[in-house]
């Protein structure tokens, strides 16, 4: 990989096909042998004059070059030609077959017919990207593969893996400190991802979300490197660099739509993207693509079959559809992709119906470009009560037996980022957008010992709103190789409006119900006996508020490379947000980090380290969202703010496109994190009361890598992870000790994907487990007759040991003629409907569709 401040960048910026995924073959080149220079005599007829093409270039495509060189290596001619044409270059190397020999064979030729000539049997095409930048767009029909090494050039700017998640305004993932996990189309096209989990879980190594059954709209991630919260764990999501309201929320995801995600474990990314980002970020940025001559390009997908299940009458039946269509050039496009999915009933009273819309819209000028998009996502959902619990704690028709939840969301996100690049130095950016959500009917079912009939009728209704204005500034100092420099700076300004409910506590206990937690002056827990007696079966329907939220931030990164080799970073991000409750609202957050590449031949070698700081206001949306009365208790329990900090180190090696192994070590402190602690009442309902539990060490290591040979693929990830209590605060009267390990979070997870990428063909076949994690038995409480009894101490005795999950996924596709093929999706093919994360979820058992993608 190669990376010079000086010019990079710019083609993030310019080309949607920048980063390339890691796990799929190396299929992206269907290099053709090149006839000998000797074979081609200096007066022969077939030279470049004489086969001179009368398309018109756009600049600076259409400047004139003449070259004439025998048999160079493709690396070299491109070198070549951009110095003899006074152009600049942006290609990644994974994209093109650098030491294929070629011939430099012309008199008065225009640039892009000389990179026809010479890319002959390479899968890109040039595009014009403003001034006298080119780049080296690599078609978007292909399925790619990314995160190997970039090689140098001097005139001719090699990007490998482009990444926006890693800096300010994109970089070239050789120079980043961090450890990035780039995912790009070409890899959800091949395993046909469908949700986070399937994206994440065994690909990304840190990261892992529970399987979730069709009828859950909300994502449940388990170990994002450890404990970054309970209950609400979450990694902030940006779609086209618009921040989403609720990042539980984005839980679908659309291969045929999306060009790559970029994933940042730990709280390394919140110098770039402020509070909220104390476990990590997920970056989405959809497809802007064009059509083959600018026409109509209609793509269909329809899937259907059937899933096991040991809890309905009979087998479920499940369907996919999808209708994407494309026009434009590589320079002004526009797409728009439809989706829906039904899943019918694996639990008996069960199902769930999908719709998504997502429009993209994309316009390159000669020193602009102009993006935009629009998408809306709809869930309807049948929730009914898990069948292991029915009857365990109650008789038929009881409190447990017959709860059914209709669960409804509504998500919409709309956005424009506009791109203003005067020189080779500046480059400026401006991203504005909205993204919210309405929703209805969740239940609040993630407590230890949640009441089946409470959860119900306490379901999350309501909705929020999020606007974004992100503002940046680039400027590149330094053009020769022993020092370049980048320096960004960047304002933005985002408006949360919130619409939740919080329960209306009985006059006789408002002067108890909002005490702090170290007021242990009366009788019962500090804060008085939370809740108790405010559900709404008792006082009416909770009552509705808004709550608005203003957050300012300003960060500043500077970039250094020397000599290419030693790349340098370092950011801050101060930042103003009313969710903390503080006088001043200020947060800093600090990210530092070096690496050191060395390359030899087609070997590349790595070193990297860095350090941040993440920050999560106690009032932050998701918590509110979907815990009731959470918002009354924060704003009077006086919480901490949830933080986490600390390092990781890391080693990366890169033989050539075919080899690539990564190994990090991270070790964070986690502070302030919030739990919902079970406390006494006077009537003996179940009550909670928001906690904050101590500090928690998350320490561990995680592993990667990939194998590519001619169509076959092979990609693993591992990661190890030991999340412990430490200590805990003052006053608080939960179910942890010190040492205790964090529930709900494995020690191990891993997983492998074998890929086969053929003309005819693509099969990918992934295995993924989370292995040995403690979490409640929820069976046991359920059936446990003193359950409002339960305290500290007591509630320990019902956590147990879950040995494991497995998950087993098969994607198939088959060409039958030209643009028809024919498509096999299997999952859990091990036929594992329960365990996962606890002794009570059920989700599909296995699952098989069969049906035909068309493209026309």
């Amino acid at each position: 990989m190669s990376f010079r401040a000086s010019r990079g960048g710019l083609i993030a910026l310019v080309t949607t096909a920048a980063a390339l995924p890691f796990v799929t073959p190396s299929r992206a080149i269907r290099a053709q042998g090149v006839v000998s220079c000797a074979a081609k005599p200096d007066d022969d007829a077939g030279r470049a004059t004489a086969r001179a093409s009368t398309r018109a270039w756009l600049a600076p495509l259409d400047r004139l070059v003449s070259l004439h060189t025998r048999e160079v290596s493709l690396r070299e001619a491109l070198d070549r030609l951009a110095a003899s044409a006074d152009i600049r270059l942006s290609y990644s190397r994974e994209a093109l077959p650098l030491e294929r020999r070629v011939c430099l064979d012309f008199d008065r030729v225009a640039v892009g017919q000389a990179l026809e000539e010479i890319l002959g049997g390479s899968d890109v095409e040039p595009v014009p990207a403003g001034g006298d930048q080119i780049a080296l767009r690599p078609l978007a029909a292909l399925t790619r593969r990314d995160e190997s090494p970039g090689g140098q050039a001097r005139t001719a700017q090699v990007l490998e893996g482009v990444v926006v998640t890693g800096s300010a305004e994109g970089r070239p993932q050789r120079g980043l400190a961090v450890a990035i996990g780039t995912l790009g189309y070409g890899d959800l096209a091949l395993r046909d991802v469908r949700s986070y989990s399937q994206l994440f879980n065994g690909v990304v190594p840190g990261l892992w979300a529970w399987e979730q059954a069709p009828s859950a709209v909300i994502a449940r991630y388990a170990s994002i490197r450890g404990a970054s919260s309970f209950g609400v764990s979450y990694p902030k999501v940006y779609i086209d660099g618009v921040e989403v309201a609720n990042p539980l929320l984005t839980t679908e995801l659309r291969p045929e739509m999306v060009e790559r995600v970029e994933v940042i474990r730990g709280p390394q990314g919140a110098a770039l993207y402020g509070s909220d980002a104390i476990s990590g970020v997920v970056n989405i940025t959809t497809r802007h693509e064009g059509s083959a001559g600018g026409g109509l390009d209609l793509r269909l997908h329809s899937t259907a079959g059937l899933s096991q299940t040991e809890y309905a009458s009979r087998p479920p039946v499940a369907q996919d559809h999808s209708l994407t269509l494309h026009t434009g050039s590589s320079t002004r496009s526009a797409s728009l992709a439809l989706a829906g999915s039904q899943t019918g009933a694996y639990v008996t009273g069960a199902d769930a119906r999908r719709l998504s819309a997502l429009a993209t819209a994309r316009a390159v000028g000669s020193r602009s470009i102009l993006t935009g998009t629009a998408r809306f996502a709809a869930a309807d959902a049948s929730s009914p009560l898990s069948p292991l619990i029915t009857g365990a704690g109650s008789s038929p028709g009881g409190e447990i037996a017959g709860d059914l939840s209709n669960e409804s969301l509504r998500q919409y996100t709309l956005g424009v980022t506009a791109a203003i690049i005067p020189g080779t130095r500046w480059r400026h950016s401006l991203i504005l957008g909205a993204d919210g959500y309405r929703l209805s009917g969740i239940p609040d079912d993630q407590a230890p010992i949640p009441s089946a009939a409470d959860s119900v009728l306490r379901a999350a209704r309501g909705g929020a709103d999020r606007g974004t204005a992100r503002l940046s500034s680039v400027l590149r100092l330094g053009g020769n190789r022993n020092v370049a420099t980048t320096l960004t700076l960047a304002a933005e300004h985002s408006v949360l409006r919130q619409t939740v409910e919080e329960p209306v506590p009985p006059p006789s206990h408002h002067a108890s119900y909002g005490q702090g937690r170290g007021d242990m002056g009366r009788s019962g827990p500090p804060g008085g006996y939370v809740n108790e007696d405010t559900t709404p079966e008792r006082y009416g329907v909770p009552r509705e508020v808004v709550a608005w939220r203003h957050n300012s931030g300003a960060v500043g990164q500077l970039n250094v490379a020397l000599n290419d080799v030693v790349l340098l970073t370092g950011g801050l991000r101060v930042e103003h947000d009313d969710a903390f409750g503080t006088l001043d609202n200020l947060v800093t957050l600090p990210m530092i980090g070096a690496a050191v590449v060395r390359e030899r031949g087609n070997i590349t070698l790595k070193a990297r380290a860095a350090y941040g700081k993440g920050v999560r206001a106690p009032s932050a949306s998701p918590r509110e969202a979907f815990w009731y009365g959470a918002r009354r208790q924060v704003r009077t329990l006086g919480l901490e703010p949830e933080q986490q900090q600390g390092v990781e180190v890391g080693l990366e090696m890169y033989v050539g496109r075919s080899l690539s192994l990564q190994v990090t070590r991270f070790d964070q402190r986690a502070t302030g994190l919030i739990q919902r602690v079970l406390l006494p009442t006077v009537s003996g309902r179940l009550a909670y009361q928001l906690q904050n539990v101590g500090e928690i060490s998350n320490r561990g290591w995680e592993m990667q890598g990939t194998l590519g040979a001619g169509a076959l693929s092979l990609a693993g990830a591992l990661a190890l992870v030991d999340s412990r209590v430490q200590t805990l605060a003052a006053g608080y009267l939960g179910d942890l000790r010190p040492g205790d390990r964090m529930l709900e979070v494995p020690s191990a997870t891993a997983g492998l994907t074998l890929g086969f990428v053929s003309k005819r063909a693509t099969m990918s076949l992934g295995v993924s487990r989370a292995a040995d994690w403690i979490n409640y038995d929820r069976l046991a409480l359920y059936g446990s007759a003193a359950r409002s009894e339960l305290r500290g101490e007591e509630l320990r005795s019902f956590w147990r040991e879950y040995s494991g999950a497995t998950r087993v996924r098969a994607s198939i596709s088959q060409r039958l003629s030209r643009g028809l093929s024919l498509v096999f999706t299997g999952d859990n093919l091990l036929d594992r409907q329960r365990g996962e994360p606890d002794n009570v979820t059920v989700v599909p058992g296995r699952t098989g569709m069969v049906g035909l993608r068309a493209q026309f």
